[in-house]
């Protein structure tokens, strides 16, 4: 799972890395930049439930074969983009595939171990994403320079069919155990109060991860005159607090289980307040590192980002029936897509004018209002499963 989620993220990355190239080479704005991210976004927040729907009841291993099979291909396709049309369609088939990815990891977590270890190896799975990013960040940036950035998507749909090739062979040597996988024939999904707070907190809350994912090389590029070069030095620093926030709070949470402590509204609280040290970037803008002062502050972001992530999971995973977890993470992921989708055009919007400050206060903005809603909507649980 954590090889899944690297490489999904490092699929959809390359796209964010090399935006400043692309964009220019195709002659878009970043208003239309946001748009084919809100087409990838539409298509992965109506995929989230639907994949995770066919995990629980069909298990993992078929179910994410098809879906890596799908993403790959979409993946490779992005060489053949020319404008607006294909780089949305290319991302709507990318989205859509790549639905399939956490609810697969959310899905294995629950159904394989205790309570007490759920959420570090929830962070562990899910860690995959947040190194994808890194990497691409790291490597990525190197290929597009020197063979254009068409080579780089046709590069991440071949390792997405090695892992395909990988995947099988893992089935037909035995080592993919599926008794290990418990189905159901009850109705998956429970539609209650619980769904939709866990929903909300963790769709608001980790909504900092769309801005560090997909506005982040913008914005260096145009507030901090990064070039496309360097970016690959910088860009791994932001998805390195995600994954030690993974790992962090995952770690954190586990603990709190074992002690019987109740639902985190302290640790949201305080992840909110927190939050609220991406408005220091103006004044890292006219410091004498600005760049190395950014970075620093994009890290803490992610780093608190990963946290909503990890704790309205594990939360949600208290207060729902465990052969439910794959739909659960299917519909916890479609809001943030569905936030990531409204997000992302209002800040290349608002990038497109000159308003930073303006696009850092809506991100910084929105874990208010998704802890505010969750603390409104969420009841003890009555369903909770072993």
């Amino acid at each position: 799972m954590l090889l899944l989620s690297l490489l999904s993220y490092a699929d959809r990355s390359v796209l964010a890395i090399l935006s400043p190239t692309i964009l220019g080479q195709l002659h878009m704005s970043a208003q239309q930049y946001g748009y084919a991210v809100s087409a990838f976004s539409v298509c992965y927040m109506v995929s989230n439930p639907v994949w995770g729907f066919w995990i629980d009841r069909k298990g993992v291993w078929i179910t994410i074969l098809v879906a890596v099979a799908i993403w790959s291909v979409a993946s490779g396709a992005h060489a053949l983009m020319t404008g607006l049309f294909g780089m949305c369609l290319a991302r709507g088939v990318l989205g859509f595939g790549e639905g399939a990815t956490f609810p697969a990891g959310l899905a294995t977590v629950a159904e394989t171990m205790p309570p007490e270890k759920r959420s570090f190896a929830l962070g562990l799975a899910y860690s995959g994403g947040s190194l994808g990013v890194m990497l691409a960040a790291l490597l990525i940036t190197p290929v597009g320079v020197k063979y254009g950035w068409r080579a780089t998507f046709l590069l991440t749909m071949v390792l997405g069919l090695v892992w395909v090739v990988l995947w099988i062979v893992i089935r037909a040597t035995g080592l993919y155990r599926a008794s290990a996988i418990v189905r159901t024939e009850k109705r998956v999904g429970q539609w209650n109060r619980n769904l939709f707070a866990t929903a909300a907190v963790y769709g608001l809350g980790a909504a900092p991860l769309a801005f560090g994912l997909y506005a982040a090389p913008l914005y260096l590029s145009r507030v901090l005159h990064v070039g496309q070069a360097s970016l690959g030095h910088l860009l791994w620093i932001p998805p390195a607090g995600w994954e030690t926030g993974y790992l962090f709070w995952g770690w954190l949470s586990d603990r709190r289980q074992r002690r019987g402590a109740g639902q985190p509204s302290g640790l949201f609280v305080a992840f909110v307040i927190a939050g609220f040290v991406m408005l220091l970037e103006p004044l890292a803008i006219r410091s004498a590192h600005p760049v190395m002062l950014t970075m620093v502050l994009f890290y803490v972001q992610m780093f608190i980002a990963g946290g909503f992530v990890v704790l309205s999971l594990a939360d949600g995973m208290n207060a729902q029936r465990k052969e439910n977890s794959g739909f659960l993470a299917g519909i916890a992921i479609s809001s943030w897509a569905l936030v990531t989708g409204i997000l992302t055009p209002v800040l290349g919007r608002f990038f497109d004018h000159g308003a930073y400050t303006q696009g850092l206060w809506l991100v910084v903005s929105l874990p208010v209002a998704g802890v505010l809603l969750w603390r409104l909507l969420r009841r003890e649980a009555t369903a909770t499963a072993p």
